[in-house]
């Protein structure tokens, strides 16, 4: 990749001076670590793979200003994984820092301390030195402030009393390293000297009374960690409840989907609202749980100490009591053993106050956010509200059962009944309804399913029978939704899973539903078209050729006609028919109708002598029966009666048998 820690950093400086353009004031760390983690995703991932372009970086720097601009709960959780992440570690860990920030601060005077070389002739160099080391010791000690001159005798007073003025000579003529030796047990020596006058009422000045101040401090931060996680887990619960049964799996394709009822006045949008609302809330509970957990480590291990020192003073007293003179070697080790189990209650003491920031800050951020209310009540009507003990109680239906035990890496309860949330991937939340952002917790009575070596639990049995079908496909579902939504890779503990598929653009393809077709009828309405009626129409076809010839030159013409060779393929008639129909569909196309014409045929024209001729009627016979068209094979006379016989004689001389083939009735 092409960005590299300086191209970071660059960026993360022009996103912050443009946030400021719009009067928004972020820290470019925090810009930093959104930066890292919006770089897992292959959609700003790519930008970079090669080489930097100009306007791929100004796209980039323009998403990142919007995504801070805009804010919005899921941009505060990563305030706070931002802040824990900084600012809170493991306590030892804590401790090496907070000594080493100590000793930074301390260099210049340790170094003059150590490079000094006065002139041994030169008693005012000494008193200068001696006196630099009682402040070192003092300031390093914590026990007061070195700038008020009781403080500072009391503890030039400690350290003459172990370190006279010929041995400071002795010591500015030792190496570096041996010096810097001395010097710590210099330190460890005068505080236990001071940690025991003060005991004695005879000193003291700025020293705090950190036994008390421990406690105290201990079982206050406990108190508002207590009451901080049972707000956080109200809200938790109502949450989750709210957004319970709302996720479901079409059986088709396998998509997950939010599913809203038809009357509901809840949108898809309110649903995503409440599950960023609800994230935002489980890392605000888990913060608080760790945190919870170390103040109760830190509060025993402070009452341990507590005891200790009480112990060693106890035994201090009862070696130099009534002595007028006490060997070094027996009371140095005390004074040294004193003072370490004050450093360890300063510790305490600090992170103590640690934890205590951080809880403020958190809580600083939690009041920004706006909780939907409207929207919750909607979503739990005719809801109880349950805590996520009481769901693991729901139990399992033996049919339910019998169709888990079927399933491939199928793992029953009383097999991980000793297992908790922790060895779940994605912290034990339901790993088909993440796939939508949905943090529902897992119930361990349905079981687990292992797949390659890693186990995931559901909210429910049907989730869980889903989920074995295509397990991968699931699991890549949430990588894709969480390299998307960056608030819950940290969250889920999923960053290197997410980095491993940093290259692929594509992890999971939604599926189609396959469109049905069926065979019906569609009614239209009946006119819609607006009715107009046209003057010159008519249906009479003979009367369309009688307007053609008006409008044409044809009538100003002579004609005559032509014989040819094909002149005896004219046949008689030609009917053009059109088979009935069952169904009548009347669609929105202008179409032309075929209406019933008033044809007549007057037979006998043609090759015919005689009184013959008659009109034959074509027209569509109208009746209650339809009837099919037939073809005419043999004509009734409708004239009988009316010919005289000499008539039918004349014909009959003339034609021979034309008339009895042609015009008698026949049986049909």
């Amino acid at each position: 990749m092409a960005c590299n820690e300086n191209v970071v950093k660059n960026m993360a400086n022009e996103i912050t001076r443009n946030c400021q353009a719009h009067n928004v004031t972020v820290d470019p760390e925090f810009v930093t670590y959104i930066i890292d983690l919006l770089l897992l995703n292959p959609k700003y991932g790519k930008l970079f793979a090669t080489t930097i372009n100009r306007n791929n970086l100004a796209y980039f720097v323009e998403e990142c200003v919007n995504m801070v601009i805009r804010g919005g709960t899921s941009l505060n959780t990563l305030k706070i994984q931002f802040i824990l992440q900084t600012n809170y570690d493991k306590l030892d860990i804590l401790i090496e820092k907070h000594e080493d920030s100590i000793h930074k601060c301390l260099r210049p005077l340790v170094n003059e301390i150590l490079d000094v070389d006065p002139n041994p002739n030169d008693e005012e160099e000494f008193k200068k030195l001696f006196r630099k080391i009682s402040i070192y010791i003092i300031l390093k000690s914590g026990l007061g402030n070195p700038g008020f001159i009781v403080t500072l005798k009391e503890g030039m007073a400690a350290l003459e009393s172990v370190f006279s003025m010929d041995e400071l000579k002795v010591f500015v003529a030792l190496p570096r390293v041996e010096k810097m030796e001395q010097l710590q047990d210099l330190l460890e020596i005068v505080s236990g000297v001071r940690l025991f006058n003060r005991d004695c009422k005879k000193g003291g000045e700025g020293i705090p009374d950190l036994p008390f101040n421990l406690v105290d401090a201990g079982k206050a931060c406990l108190t508002s960690l207590s009451t901080s996680l049972i707000t956080i887990m109200q809200r938790v619960n109502t949450l989750t409840t709210a957004i319970q049964d709302c996720i479901e799996i079409q059986d088709e394709t396998g998509n997950t989907m939010v599913h809203v009822g038809e009357n509901s006045e809840v949108t898809v949008g309110d649903y995503y609202e409440v599950f960023e609302l609800l994230a935002f809330n489980r890392q605000y509970e888990m913060f608080t749980r760790k945190l919870l957990f170390d103040v109760e480590y830190m509060t025993k291990r402070a009452n341990d100490y507590v005891n200790k020192l009480k112990s060693v003073l106890e035994e201090l007293h009862s070696a130099v009591r009534h002595k007028a003179a006490v060997p070094v070697v027996a009371v140095f080790p005390l004074f040294s053993k004193l003072w370490q189990v004050w450093r360890a209650m300063q510790n305490i003491l600090f992170l103590i106050s640690t934890v205590t920031r951080l809880m403020s800050i958190m809580s600083s951020i939690q009041e920004q956010i706006n909780i939907p209310y409207e929207v919750l009540e909607k979503m739990l009507k005719e809801k109880t509200v349950i805590s996520d003990q009481d769901r693991m109680n729901i139990e399992v239906t033996v049919e339910e059962r019998i169709a888990l035990a079927a399933v491939k890496g199928y793992i029953a309860y009383n097999e991980v009944s000793g297992m908790k949330e922790k060895h779940l991937e994605f912290l034990g939340f339901c790993a088909v309804c993440l796939s939508l952002g949905a943090l529902m917790p897992s119930i361990m009575k349905v079981g687990v399913i292992r797949v390659n070596g890693c186990c995931y639990g559901f909210c429910s049995v049907q989730m869980a029978l889903k989920f074995s079908v295509e397990p991968q496909r699931y699991i890549n579902e949430v990588l894709e939704f969480s390299r998307n939504h960056p608030h819950l890779i940290n969250l889920l503990n999923i960053v290197d899973k997410v980095f491993s598929v940093k290259n692929y653009e594509v992890l999971v393809s939604k599926r189609d539903a396959k469109k049905k077709v069926i065979d019906q009828d569609v009614q239209t309405e009946a006119h819609p078209v607006q009715e107009y009626h046209e003057k010159n129409y008519t249906s009479n076809l003979w009367e369309w050729k009688r307007r053609a010839c008006q409008w044409a030159t044809i009538v100003n013409c002579q004609t005559h006609s032509t014989q040819t060779h094909y002149s005896h393929l004219r046949s008689e008639i030609q009917c053009q028919t059109v088979e009935p129909r069952d169904k009548c569909l009347q669609t929105t196309k202008e179409r032309g109708i075929n209406t019933t014409t008033q044809n007549y045929f007057l037979w006998g024209l043609r090759g015919v002598l005689g009184y013959g001729q008659h009109n034959m009627d074509l027209r569509t016979q109208h009746g209650s029966e339809k009837s099919k068209a037939a073809k005419v094979t043999t004509c009734k006379w409708p004239c009988i009666g009316v010919v005289d016989d000499e008539d039918k004689e004349e014909f009959s001389s003339e034609s021979g048998d034309f008339y009895n083939d042609a015009f008698e009735p026949q049986e049909q």
